[in-house]
């Protein structure tokens, strides 16, 4: 497992050109994948979440958030997941849904992309991450902030498609803590 973890690193990691691509994951577990393109129009609607103003860090996470929803409606879009339901269950019996495995493929993918478009200034993409509890095994991409070193997981399994993914610190994640409002604001009205 290591080894696939490291050539993932490498494939989703090289040098992207001036419009990145995905090779976007669904069917649980990776079974199918769809060469994803955006159009010029999408990546300028990616960048200006980013670039509309300065973002200190706690702003970057929301960006980064909010980055990731868009990233996967328009893949949604594209490759006929738009469909997909948060978890494993609800919406099985559909085509073309995702389990943890293939959001957090899917997440990781998004994040390098944005950090390879620099449109990163607080935090870099670090590996994806997974945790067992009572015997269930959850993957999540994740990042950590450059000042401070602090790591998060960027959960988008829990969410519909389209909706923002929960960012939780990656070491309460990994104990399955809840996903707490001051990073994910619109748990506080609920």
């Amino acid at each position: 497992m290591f080894i696939v973890r490291i050539l993932l690193l490498i494939v989703f990691s090289a040098p992207l050109a001036a419009s990145p691509y995905f090779m976007h994951c669904y069917d649980f577990g990776c079974k199918s994948t769809q060469e994803l393109h955006y159009s010029n129009a999408q990546w300028r609607q990616i960048r200006a979440i980013f670039e509309a103003r300065e973002l200190d860090e706690a702003q970057e996470k929301q960006a980064i958030r909010q980055a990731v929803a868009l990233m996967e409606r328009i893949s949604g879009e594209l490759s006929g997941t738009h469909l997909d339901k948060a978890g494993n269950y609800p919406g099985y019996e559909l085509p073309r849904q995702m389990d943890c495995i293939d959001e957090s493929t899917n997440t990781f993918q998004y994040l390098v992309a944005l950090e390879q478009l620099k449109l990163l200034k607080w935090h870099r993409v670090d590996l994806k991450q997974h945790r067992i509890v009572w015997f269930i095994d959850h993957w999540t991409a994740t990042i950590r902030e450059i000042d401070g070193n602090a790591r998060f997981a960027v959960d988008s399994w829990y969410r519909d498609n389209g909706e923002m993914p929960y960012l939780q610190p990656l070491a309460d994640w990994r104990r399955k803590r809840d996903f707490p409002a001051a990073y994910n604001p619109e748990l506080a009205s609920n």
